[in-house]
């Protein structure tokens, strides 16, 4: 018996097949989490604000790891455009399987000196942009009768820290409707 023989499969990890969608994809965290399911076989979607940015790096990830991704604008804070990346990807590939909810912002600063319109920003595009794209992954998974959403909070939706109001609100939000959603 050889050692691969005494291995459990690494092929449970493989997504062949399967489809993502990864919201704040073209740089950071969401673009190591694209190039991780891409590289596991998965096509991929990252979306992002800056277009350029996300076909850009959908090019990188498909010449590297020989899976078809696409980079695609959008603003997950606009339900228009969510519909819309949501019908682009089913017009591509027919199911989305996986959405990454990635997308997010932070405004610092101590209350005093924020305004309504920071506060704003941050919920609109951290609860708001999830919420949204949840919503609309949704009506493809159940049809296909698969799907896995995973939303990205932060510590700091759990805990306390000064001069981050807008950012823990928002994360605190985001890990309340995980905790629904996964009931759902």
């Amino acid at each position: 018996m050889s050692l691969a023989d005494d291995l459990p499969g690494i092929a449970q990890f493989r997504l062949d097949g399967r489809t993502a969608v990864v919201t704040g994809g073209s740089k950071g965290l969401g673009l190591a989490m694209a190039a991780g399911l891409a590289s596991a076989g998965a096509r991929v979607m990252l979306v992002s604000r800056n277009g350029a940015e996300a076909i850009e790096a959908a090019h990188e990830i498909a010449s590297h790891y020989d899976v078809d991704a696409c980079g695609h604008a959008a603003d997950v804070t606009d339900a228009t455009q969510v519909q819309n990346l949501v019908k682009a990807a089913m017009a591509r590939w027919r199911r989305i399987d996986i959405l990454i909810n990635n997308a997010g912002i932070n405004i610092r600063g101590p209350i005093d000196t924020l305004d309504e319109t920071q506060f704003d920003d941050v919920i609109r595009t951290n609860v708001r942009g999830v919420w949204l794209m949840a919503r609309s992954v949704t009506v493809p998974m159940k049809a296909a009768g698969y799907g896995r959403i995973i939303n990205l909070a932060s510590a700091l939706g759990l805990v306390g820290l000064a001069n981050r109001t807008p950012y823990t609100s928002s994360k605190g939000a985001v890990v309340q409707m995980t905790r629904a959603l996964g009931i759902e």
